[in-house]
């Protein structure tokens, strides 16, 4: 198994991040519009971020980006929070094609769940909202341990809910 690392974003990590945000097989699933360097700083470097965010890394390779976020009732799917402990939401993207489809998504995140889990005691789920057209991502979820638990009508997106009960 590839050795998972996680390291927090910086503002060394904008030109990388940017990067993987322009390719297609990032974009067709994780487009949020932000083109240039300048609008990849402002959003995801900003002043108050709403995610805590990483690069993780495969065998000591950045490989990819990762963010977490608290779901509390003020989100869109604060429906689906636990009703007991904290409910974080999740989302990843591999920056290289060529890493998808390799099982290293079920990987990232069973590496995160160990490390955010002991960071955060309290943590009893773990939501995570990929588009229904993404296979590949809901499989690979399903593949950690995430189970459907609904859909949500998006602005862009119709999004398959999952989670994982810890």
């Amino acid at each position: 198994m590839t050795a998972v690392g996680f390291t927090p974003l910086t503002l060394e990590h904008l030109e990388v991040l940017h990067g993987w945000l322009q390719r297609p097989h990032v974009r067709a699933f994780w487009d949020d519009g932000h083109r240039t360097l300048r609008q990849v700083r402002d959003h995801y470097f900003g002043p108050d971020p709403d995610a805590v965010a990483f690069v993780f890394t495969l065998a000591g390779r950045a490989a990819g980006y990762l963010q977490s976020y608290p779901v509390g009732p003020e989100r869109e799917m604060a429906h689906w929070r636990s009703p007991h402990g904290e409910t974080w939401g999740l989302d990843l993207l591999l920056g290289e094609v060529a890493d998808t489809g390799r099982g290293h998504g079920p990987a990232v995140i069973g590496a995160f769940l160990a490390y955010w889990q002991a960071a955060h005691p309290e943590l009893r789920r773990m939501l995570i909202d990929p588009d229904v057209r993404n296979l590949r991502a809901v499989r690979a979820y399903q593949k950690a341990g995430f189970v459907p638990l609904g859909e949500h009508v998006g602005p862009s997106a119709r999004l398959l809910i999952l989670a994982l009960d810890l």
